[in-house]
């Protein structure tokens, strides 16, 4: 690891106190730094500033590591131990209850969502075609990115005409909770011509155990190839990589 990205996580990892969150937050933050260095670098950014350049995207250290320490307290590992036996006893009771009635899982043909399709609309049409990789978890959710393309959309006023759109979905194996809202994700790119901004992301179709929907990137850089992006937190982030068979072209 480089000084700098040891330097960041040392301050990062001194305020938090679960010795298991701090190891996982190091192995996080070092391999969110590293991916966003190597994308500056592929870009012609020198070794030793791309590395700097990455540090200070992340912000600051010591507010991080208070926001990590506050979700993972020493006190969660007993109190997760605790819930996680409630947890068991209610699944079983309400298992047993919605099968009777049929209600709750039992009133669903189907645990998993359909996936989604490119374009998302009816009425838009393919570009360039594409593919999308990368998996993590953000806030205990698994988001796993699929397919990717570049849509034209109709020619509606004060609308973007080119998107690039990435299938995704999101599952879980905790039957009490709800489904992740994508779009209240933070989500950030960088593309291969440097340009960075911000992306969307949306449901689709949701199931109990899993739900599917699109990161969409507007207005996307003319000549861009391939796009790095950024989901969730510091902290709690996951990157997805783009791919597009061709450069986008203009508008």
């Amino acid at each position: 690891m480089c000084q700098p990205f040891k330097q960041f996580c040392d301050q990062v990892c001194c305020v938090i106190r679960l010795p298991l969150a701090k190891r996982l937050a190091r192995e996080e933050l070092t391999a969110h730094l590293e991916d966003h260095a190597a994308a500056l670098e592929e870009q012609g950014v020198p070794p030793e500033e791309a590395a700097l350049r990455a540090v200070e995207a992340m912000g600051d250290p010591y507010q991080i590591g208070h926001e990590l320490d506050r979700c993972h307290s020493p006190l969660v590992p007993g109190l997760t131990a605790l819930f996680t036996v409630l947890g068991v006893m209610l699944i079983l009771v309400s298992t047993v209850a919605s099968g009777l009635h049929q209600t709750g899982l039992f009133a669903h043909t189907s645990l998993l969502p359909p996936s989604c399709t490119l374009p998302s609309q009816p009425d838009e049409t393919l570009v360039v075609s594409g593919s999308a990789s990368g998996s993590g978890t953000v806030g205990g959710y698994t988001v796993t990115a699929h397919d990717a393309a570049l849509i034209r959309t109709p020619d509606y006023p004060d609308h973007p005409q080119l998107e690039l759109q990435v299938s995704l979905s999101v599952s879980h194996w905790q039957l009490w909770l709800d489904n992740l809202e994508l779009y209240q994700v933070p989500c950030t790119w960088i593309d291969s011509t440097g340009a960075t901004g911000e992306a969307y992301c949306s449901t689709w179709s949701t199931s109990p155990l899993a739900a599917s929907g699109y990161l969409t990137i507007t207005d996307p850089t003319p000549g861009a190839q391939w796009f790095t992006v950024t989901l969730g937190k510091p902290g709690d982030q996951i990157i997805l990589r783009i791919d597009l068979e061709e450069e986008v072209p203009l508008s």
